[in-house]
């Protein structure tokens, strides 16, 4: 390690410290490297510390100085001994995790005085982030002794079998009632069923501690806390699970942060089963709270390794890289004071290549997940509860940019960069943030999901019913213009037709013999004439129509209709689609908010991708808005039922109703450019002039208010 020296050693070299009577020593093995882990079995408080940081603390004591330890760490251990800097900050973060010792006063007040500077810490912790604040009620740990046996069966192979079997038997159920799941999601958060929401989430949690409990007693840990812990002002049970960071194996340390998920996983799957075979009422709904709660708790949250809850751990101990979320902040630190502020001489917080790419692309991917996860909550409570909207947005407000920024100021002014002060204040304060948010454009486009269709197209359909006798064109083969696609009978229709000729020709007989004997009747026969010759012909047009022709040149469509073969086929039925391919078009749905920028310029450079050709791109010739709103979409492969990505009416079966008004912006092209079919869906990408972020930003922020809450 580096002997490097401080300029602030004098504060610590006289004094005489020592680790406090109450922490124990534990010694582990991370990535190949033994670590010691000093615990507090007073407060059970942990402390990783290096086998070089270690040999120096285990010296301190009340008869000697600091600086005298150190002397003696270097004649000892020449080449590895830590410098003074080192050697700081180690004693600046065991005094802040109340392990040390000071000879000034007695054992008992030096106790007493750490005890209550470490309650005044907390309490600060609390009051700053009071969105998570835990309040311990009961020491289960005796109760967990007297379950040995219980402890030993749960944690067991065969049990985990079994888990294994009814989250799999779950996920089954779940993907064959997957089109079930959406309707009833809409209610989720109505006033009525808040409460068995809650109620659900709460039991849910005491299984989740319960299992993260009996994990550390079945390796032979200690659990000395469950109480409430408020978050976000709600009441949900926690239980103090640290006991198994002393444990030697980092599989049973992973083993206890996973079986918090496990059991919501578990819980989900037993949900899911009794949802799909229950009828509706208060049993199904409760079983579908607590398949939800388990699936997304797990997936967004305990069981996500970005976040740092349960998955996280286990990542940690999986990767054999401790306190990671930690570690990853301090190495992007470390590279903001390296290359932006031009420190030299800093030691980086990885101590190999592999654990460098782990911590710089943890940090920044873990980053980018909060954002999102934050940015998706406090559009869930804008939408449904604004006030607690509005409150949560200020205290991340205040916790995840003010504090952090207050920070990054002091350590501007911090005596380590006295040398490249200046560099580092206009540098990092005025240049780089300004140029790249504000000032610096940055390109910008819209994209919009659509279908491609041929410029001359028709959908064919029987306009009479009638039985299907013969397809004279099968599907693929090109046709022309009044060519015969098939013929229809319908037996009625010429009984019918029959019947209309013997009238027509009943009325006409009667009205020649009217001019010979009655002339005063001659009128009314001849209407009566008239009306039987309209009635023929009316059917005869209806007959007609039995014989299917192409409209116009193209291609037949009809994959399927060879199985109605000889079957009746009711007025409306379709029959199968004509398309010209000469000429083809990619319809794009566009939103209102979009469609403003559309109309402000010249659409030109805009670039098609299909679904299955992502890396072939398509030019089209000419852009043509369409300057209506539209409200029923081209096909249901663009709705969310049809696996889209455009939002449509949950009461709407065929799946084609907007849930928003949208404008239609259509793309002329050639299909030799690509395999190009009709109904093939894609994305449009339409080039906008290029705009700093903070101006991107703030315009999708002031389009989302307005059309989300009309502000």
């Amino acid at each position: 390690m580096s002997r490097t020296f401080s300029e602030s050693w004098h504060r610590v070299a006289d004094a005489r410290l020592s680790l406090l009577p109450t922490v124990a020593v534990h010694k582990q093995r991370f990535r190949g490297q033994h670590w010691y882990v000093l615990r507090d079995t007073y407060t059970q408080r942990f402390f990783r510390i290096t086998p070089q940081a270690y040999a120096f603390v285990s010296r301190l004591t009340p008869q000697r100085t600091v600086e005298e330890v150190w002397q003696s760490c270097l004649r000892d251990m020449p080449t590895e001994a830590p410098g003074q800097e080192e050697v700081m900050q180690l004693l600046s973060q065991l005094h802040q995790s109340n392990l040390l010792f000071h000879d000034t006063l007695s054992d008992s007040q030096v106790i007493f005085e750490r005890y209550r500077g470490q309650r005044r810490r907390e309490l600060q912790g609390k009051v700053l982030g009071f969105l998570s604040i835990r309040i311990p009620l009961w020491d289960p740990n005796r109760w967990l002794d007297r379950q040995t046996a219980f402890t030993h069966w749960l944690v067991s192979w065969q049990m985990g079998a079994l888990l294994l079997l009814v989250c799999g038997a779950g996920t089954a159920v779940a993907l064959s009632e997957s089109h079930r799941l959406w309707n009833q999601a809409e209610g989720m958060f109505a006033a009525s069923n808040l409460g068995w929401l809650y109620l659900c989430i709460a039991l849910m949690k005491v299984l989740h501690e319960l299992g993260h409990a009996h994990v550390v007693k079945r390796f032979g840990g200690e659990v000395h806390a469950f109480g409430i812990m408020l978050l976000m002002g709600v009441p949900l049970p926690y239980v103090d699970a640290t006991g198994s960071w002393s444990f030697r194996d980092r599989r049973a340390r992973a083993l206890v942060s996973a079986a918090g998920v496990i059991v919501e996983l578990v819980l989900a799957a037993l949900g899911v089963m009794v949802w799909a075979w229950s009828g509706p009422g208060l049993v199904n709904s409760l079983a579908f709270n607590v398949m939800v709660i388990g699936s997304i708790s797990s997936l967004v949250f305990n069981g996500n390794p970005l976040l740092r809850f349960d998955a996280y751990y286990v990542l940690s101990d999986l990767l054999d890289i401790p306190n990671l979320y930690q570690r990853s902040g301090q190495m992007w630190s470390h590279l903001a004071n390296r290359w932006l502020l031009g420190t030299q001489g800093l030691e980086p917080p990885a101590r190999d290549r592999r654990e460098w790419w782990w911590l710089v692309l943890y940090g920044a991917v873990s980053f980018c997940y909060r954002v999102l996860v934050f940015i998706s909550m406090l559009l869930v409570l804008a939408d449904n509860w604004p006030a607690v909207a509005v409150v949560f947005a200020l205290i991340t407000l205040v916790l995840a940019f003010i504090l952090p920024g207050w920070r990054w100021v002091c350590h501007l002014r911090s005596p380590a960069l006295m040398r490249n002060r200046r560099r580092a204040v206009s540098l990092a304060l005025v240049l780089v943030p300004v140029a790249v948010i504000g000032a610096f454009p940055w390109a910008d486009a819209l994209r919009a999901p659509g279908m491609v269709e041929t410029v001359e197209y028709t959908r064919v359909s029987a306009n009479a019913p009638g039985r299907l006798d013969t397809i004279e064109v099968s599907h693929g083969a090109p046709v022309k213009a009044g060519q015969v696609l098939l013929r229809m009978s319908n037996p009625e229709l010429e009984l019918e037709i029959v019947e209309a000729q013997a009238r027509a020709s009943e009325s006409e007989v009667l009205r020649n013999q009217a001019l010979e004997k009655a002339p005063a009747e001659v009128g009314a026969l001849d209407k009566r004439l008239a009306v039987a010759q309209e009635r023929l012909a009316q059917l005869q047009a209806r007959q007609a129509e039995l014989t299917v022709r192409a409209r116009h040149d193209g291609t037949w469509a009809a994959e399927t209709l060879h199985e109605r073969l000889h079957n009746w086929l009711g007025r409306g039925h379709g029959l199968g689609e004509l398309s010209n391919p000469g000429s083809m078009r990619f319809s794009a749905v566009v939103s209102q908010e979009q469609a403003k920028e559309l109309f402000e310029r010249d659409l030109r450079g805009a670039e098609l991708r299909l679904n299955g050709q992502a890396e072939l791109v398509i030019h089209p010739s000419h852009l043509v808005l369409v300057p209506y709103q539209r409200d029923k979409l081209p096909s249901p492969a663009l709705g969310w039922h049809g696996g889209g990505s455009v939002a449509v009416k949950p009461d709407d079966p065929e799946g084609l109703q907007a849930l928003d008004p949208y404008y239609e912006l259509q793309a002329y092209f050639e299909p030799a450019q690509a395999q190009v079919m009709q109904g093939m869906t894609g994305w449009l990408r339409v080039p906008l002039p290029s705009r700093p972020l903070f101006e991107q930003a703030r315009r999708a922020l002031l389009q989302m208010m307005q059309k989300r809450y009309r502000l």
